[in-house]
């Protein structure tokens, strides 16, 4: 009998623990479903190309809205325009750091601090800044206008340069919302029903998004030209196997079961230094690490290598 109680007592505050540690990492509505805290935005007028000083992205390697703007950063060819500092995560406290103190900050929630950016949920990556004088210039934190300013960046290079095309913004919205956003959804779901519809959500996205390279027939999302779609889809998809499917309970089906997806996942990742925008090692620390409420034990599974899920050879 006293075990009985013991252990009651026992779920009541762990769920509890739990809950306080999940609004920490991961905010919800009122029924349980994860919301994304907004971000910091620039003017819709402002044009990076007037920018006379040395412009900075923050990233860190296992951050897939981070990914977003290094695949832009490196199918543009950016690195004389855009310096890329990599930062890398404090797993024990719950934060980005500088491996080299950027202009007297050790980590990134002093420098928003430094930038007079307090009333923020959390000092969050990718990061977009510049300096005027010693002033820290914040221009964004939301990766999807970051990848916007990024391509629109006039760039002569030696290189062949890939142009990234906007496209349906329906479709783009649903990515968003429903992919990118939809594997969170189900891995910091608060109860059974809002994890229920954000599988749902999330499975019927990838088809929708399935019958649209069926329908349109060429090597990318909309057809022959890259668009934003597919920078949005990749650092979601390639995270999939290691991550998502595993750590996020993104069960419902296997990803194998899109077979025009598979192809196109493939062919976006042999393109030009994307390959050096995947971290697998770092994806799997990092995720299985940091994320304390969903692996309190942070024992990281037995996983293949990124190569061998790729079905690439040595």
């Amino acid at each position: 009998m006293q075990n009985k109680y013991l252990i009651k007592s026992s779920k009541k505050f762990w769920f509890w623990f739990w809950t306080k540690l999940m609004n920490g990492f991961a905010p919800s509505d009122i029924y349980g479903n994860y919301k994304r805290p907004e971000g910091i935005k620039i003017d819709s007028e402002y044009d990076i190309n007037n920018e006379n000083g040395q412009i900075y992205l923050l990233v860190g390697n296992s951050c897939p809205w981070c990914q977003r703007t290094l695949l832009v950063h490196k199918i543009k060819h950016l690195s004389k325009k855009v310096k890329v500092i990599f930062l890398k995560a404090d797993v024990e406290h719950g934060e980005w750091i500088f491996n080299t103190n950027l202009k007297g900050c050790s980590r990134l929630s002093d420098l928003y601090k430094k930038a007079n950016k307090k009333i923020i949920f959390r000092a969050t990556l990718p990061l977009l800044i510049n300096f005027i004088k010693d002033e820290i210039n914040i221009l964004s934190n939301e990766s999807s206008q970051i990848i916007k300013l990024l391509n629109s960046i006039n760039n002569e290079s030696e290189y062949q340069i890939l142009n990234i095309q906007d496209c349906n913004q329906k479709l783009l919205d649903l990515i968003h919302n429903n992919i990118n956003d939809g594997v969170y959804k189900c891995g910091f779901a608060r109860n059974q029903s809002s994890y229920q519809k954000a599988s749902r959500n999330l499975f019927a996205a990838l088809n929708e998004v399935e019958n649209t390279i069926k329908h349109n027939k060429g090597d990318w999302i909309f057809g022959e030209e890259l668009t934003y779609s597919d920078i949005y889809l990749f650092p979601t998809l390639i995270r999939w196997e290691l991550i998502y499917s595993k750590l996020f309970r993104c069960t419902e089906q296997e990803l194998s079961n899109f077979e025009k997806i598979i192809e196109w996942r493939l062919k976006f990742f042999q393109l030009p230094n994307v390959d050096k925008t995947c971290y697998d090692n770092e994806w799997k620390k990092d995720y299985y690490k940091a994320l304390f409420p969903l692996n309190p034990n942070q024992i990281i599974p037995v996983l293949p290598s990124l190569k061998e899920i790729m079905k690439l050879d040595s």
